[in-house]
């Protein structure tokens, strides 16, 4: 059975003398688990890495410049890097027009949305370094359950959602916390689903977030 090659996008990192790429193992631990292979993005030729690998994980990360969604920034807490913007967006478009499978964690989610029209709210409060409960529909309930706890690591949410997508979950105060296609396999979470793998790392003790990672390799 062929192993699912899994492209991971990186945060770019600055040095005196280099740029350096940087992402958390635990992606490649998950995927490693669901039966995949993570690769982590380095640069090179888009349509070259949309041909070799089989499906594309989308990371957490920094904020999305609002001018990709119509917005001015407004808000001192972004911390953007429109060259991952670029990357991020060239990497979607050539995966999507493919058809391989797309995960989209946290950063990742919010760009999906972006992505395909829709918008952020910059700032809000209550998401960051916490854990929340949130109320699941659809396949997604299936896998993780109708009321579950995840954590939470971000300062912006979905505003518009992109009229392709659907939200299938929400946190108590109503914010959008899971995007689905209605037809491609492109699904995105606002938590952090690589940090709810036991014994990989349990964030809310209990939970088993693995599915996720076994839908994205299913797909390939």
């Amino acid at each position: 059975m062929k192993t699912p090659l899994i492209l991971i996008s990186s945060g770019r990192f600055m040095d005196t003398l280099s740029i350096f790429r940087r992402q958390s193992e635990l992606y490649t631990t998950c995927l490693s688990a669901a039966g995949g292979t993570g690769v982590i993005h380095s640069g090179a030729s888009t349509a070259a890495l949309a041909a070799r690998c089989d499906g594309l994980l989308l990371a957490g990360g920094g904020d999305i410049h609002p001018a990709r969604y119509g917005q001015t920034c407004a808000c001192k807490q972004l911390s953007i890097d429109c060259i991952r913007d670029e990357e991020e967006q060239a990497l979607f478009d050539a995966f999507f027009a493919r058809s391989k499978p797309i995960l989209g964690i946290c950063r990742g989610m919010q760009v999906i949305n972006v992505f395909l029209g829709g918008t952020l709210q910059q700032n809000v409060t209550g998401h960051a370094s916490c854990c929340h409960t949130l109320q699941c529909s659809g396949w997604l309930a299936e896998q993780i359950g109708t009321t579950t706890t995840v954590n939470s690591y971000h300062h912006q949410i979905v505003e518009r959602i992109a009229n392709d997508l659907t939200a299938v979950a929400h946190a108590p105060d109503g914010a959008v916390e899971a995007l689905v296609h209605p037809s491609a396999a492109l699904l995105g979470v606002q938590w952090h689903p690589e940090r709810m793998v036991p014994p990989i790392c349990e964030d809310v003790k209990g939970a088993n977030h693995l599915p996720l990672f076994f839908w994205l390799c299913g797909h390939c």
